[in-house]
């Protein structure tokens, strides 16, 4: 079973003022059997918002096919996104008067299993007469 290990988030200042650097290191750690099997993974990365009720899904930051190999990979993720996105908990102003909510952010890391699955369609219909009445 693949394993998700050290998971850390870090959010620093960037170049503008109204952007901020995310940056997400993780390790993940695959099993021999899925070594062996080259058995494929949909690795997901978002930023979510911490909530007492229900956390918010803030912006996906990698979402992408990936391959077991032997041992262990070491990941890093380092992107701007702009402040509103950081915003969960959006300050009040009254009056001019600004009040800061607390923004509670963490990084949410995923390995599914890919499972191929295929796509059926139907086309467009098309009528006539094809028997013995359209001659």
């Amino acid at each position: 079973m693949a394993t998700i290990q050290n998971v850390r988030l870090q959010i620093g200042e960037a170049s503008t003022p109204d952007r901020k650097t995310v940056t997400v290191s993780y390790r993940v750690c695959f099993s021999s059997c899925e070594a062996l099997a080259g058995t494929v993974f949909i690795e997901k990365v978002v930023l979510r918002g911490d909530d007492p009720i229900w956390d918010d899904n803030l912006i996906t930051l990698r979402n992408t096919c990936t391959r077991a190999q032997s041992g262990c990979v070491d990941r890093t993720l380092r992107t701007t996104v702009s402040r509103s996105q950081l915003d969960e908990d959006p300050d009040t102003i009254i009056f001019g008067w600004v009040i800061g909510d607390v923004d509670e952010i963490y990084a949410n890391i995923s390995l599914t299993p890919f499972n191929p699955s295929g796509d059926e369609r139907n086309s467009n219909v098309v009528s006539g007469h094809f028997g013995p009445a359209g001659n």
